[in-house]
């Protein structure tokens, strides 16, 4: 499982979650993509007399992925791309984010049936999907979900963040909803503690984060820090998906690439005021 936190506060909406994929009893990885922009073209028919489409909508979608990573990874990936290559037709297509987000709803639910009749419960997902509604002109945000009360299991697709709230997912939502509760309204600071306390052994690795900037999803590196043994500071850590970049392999060489990412920085304030 994981922990994804979905918030929308005044203009801002954005995505956090930690980078943990646990496979059952064999192990885990900390650096699992959890949170992804989905670049989405759609164009126009093509036009008889110049054989020409037009590019009508561009955008990058936001998504976040809760759950089984077989599952959230084949919808992505099958997601990724169909929504590059779509054309609509005007007076008919419904070019909108609820258009958009029954073409996604047909595949995840084919996908959700289908791998849960092979693993059941473990093949259980959400997605939270997020992008620009040309109709509507703003963001609007997606939760797709099981209904398991029964069986056959019915997969559904509801709009949230409609109004300013903070939505919780996966197995550390119980967790992260008390540190909320109690004072902490950071959404990276509510993971990191739900990562460091080490209660929910599905939740841990690093941190990841997006946000819209304008109508287009942008994913951002996350800057945290590390202290010495006597408390004082050490160093700025560099985390992209829970990899520590600018660090042992990932260090620059005369040769090397530079990896060109934006970073937020939650925990400025903790370095100097303890």
């Amino acid at each position: 499982m994981t922990l994804v936190i979905a918030r929308k506060i005044k203009n801002v909406i954005s995505f956090s979650s930690d980078s943990r994929i646990k496979f059952g009893d064999q192990g885990f990885i900390d650096f699992g993509i959890k949170i992804f922009p989905i670049p989405v073209k759609i164009y126009s028919p093509t036009d008889k007399a110049t054989g020409k489409t037009d590019l009508d909508y561009d955008y990058n979608l936001g998504l976040a992925v809760v759950g089984s990573s077989i599952n959230a990874y084949t919808i992505k990936d099958s997601v990724t791309e169909i929504l590059q290559n779509i054309q609509h037709v005007p007076g008919y297509t419904d070019l909108s984010m609820d258009g958009i987000s029954k073409l996604v709803f047909k595949i995840f639910e084919m996908s959700t049936k289908e791998l849960m009749a092979i693993l059941q419960k473990q093949g259980l997902c959400q997605l939270i999907l997020g992008g620009y509604c040309p109709i509507k002109k703003r963001i609007r945000v997606f939760l797709f979900s099981i209904d398991d009360s029964t069986l056959p299991v019915t997969p559904i697709f509801s709009e949230i963040l409609q109004e300013d709230d903070t939505l919780f997912f996966g197995s550390g939502k119980t967790l992260a909803e008390q540190i909320y509760l109690s004072g902490t309204k950071g959404s990276l600071h509510i993971i990191r503690e739900v990562i460091k306390g080490g209660k929910i052994d599905s939740v841990g690795g690093g941190l990841q984060y997006g946000e819209f900037d304008g109508n287009q999803f942008r994913v951002y590196g996350v800057t945290d820090y590390a202290r010495y043994d006597d408390g004082s500071f050490k160093e700025y850590l560099y985390t992209l998906r829970g990899i520590n970049l600018y660090k042992d392999e990932f260090e620059r060489e005369s040769d090397g690439f530079h990896i060109a990412y934006s970073f937020k920085t939650p925990f400025e304030n903790e370095i100097w005021n303890r």
